[in-house]
């Protein structure tokens, strides 16, 4: 009787392994920049172009302060059980739609004269038990 709760616990361990296993190889493959279980500063400079990212019960603060943009640049974000932080410059427009499932997403960008703004960021998100913070500089 024993060895067979432990052949079903381990059965069920393994399972629980490879779903793990496929689920993180679907976001890697999915994503250009990944950080997973860690922190990461990115910080975007001139000639750099923009990634997609994804941070999985870790955090990661994505500065976009010194980088120029095409109006109408997109980025895609997931956020899985984790603290997101965008920085974007003063004149930047943010536009921001996605998933929110149990997070919480905060925009703090300048919303004065926000028809005169050139250029526009959209940011498209997934959030799943995390925190985004999205702030001009």
């Amino acid at each position: 009787m024993k060895k067979k709760r432990l052949l079903v616990l381990g059965a069920a361990i393994g399972g629980g392994a490879y779903y793990a296993y496929k689920k993180i190889q679907k976001i890697t493959d999915a994503f250009s920049k990944v950080v997973i279980f860690n922190n990461e500063d990115i910080k975007y400079e001139q000639d750099q172009e923009i990634e997609d990212a994804a941070v999985v019960f870790g955090s990661l603060n994505i500065d976009l302060t010194d980088i120029d943009i095409e109006d109408g640049t997109t980025i895609k974000v997931l956020a899985l059980f984790s603290n997101l932080t965008i920085k974007v410059p003063q004149e930047w427009k943010i536009v921001a739609e996605g998933n929110n499932k149990a997070g919480n997403i905060e925009i703090d960008a300048s919303k004065e004269d926000e028809e005169s703004k050139d250029i526009t960021l959209n940011i498209e998100y997934d959030i799943r038990f995390s925190n985004v913070n999205i702030s001009n500089e």
